[in-house]
């Protein structure tokens, strides 16, 4: 497994399966150079609502689907065709929080 920063997979989502998911540090802020991890959320060992081996391994919880993530991504440039890394957090952890797409202001 490849241990990642945030602002990496922001800036570069579609380049994952959508079926994985993001693992996020659970005991920290979440910033641009946070560690993270992609993995397949169905690859558990023995109980279905366990975490991957590595998550659990490198004490990071589930935080969303690169699904989604690609979803909140391709939104944030609808709005703001020049997103930078630091908007496009700020739209990850609106999600997050509100389970909803940020609105831009100018």
């Amino acid at each position: 497994m490849e241990t990642l920063l945030m602002k990496d997979v922001l800036a570069n989502i579609d380049k994952y399966d959508w079926s994985y998911a993001l693992f996020l540090p659970e005991d920290e802020e979440w910033e641009i150079q946070t560690k993270c991890a992609i993995l397949d959320p169905d690859d558990v060992e023995d109980d279905a609502d366990e975490a991957p081996r590595y998550a659990i391994d490198n004490n990071l919880i589930y935080a969303l689907s690169i699904q989604d993530i690609q979803g909140i991504v391709e939104n944030a440039y609808e709005q703001k065709s020049n997103c930078d890394v630091k908007d496009l957090l700020e739209a990850f952890l609106y999600y997050f929080d509100n389970d909803a797409f940020i609105e831009f202001t100018d």
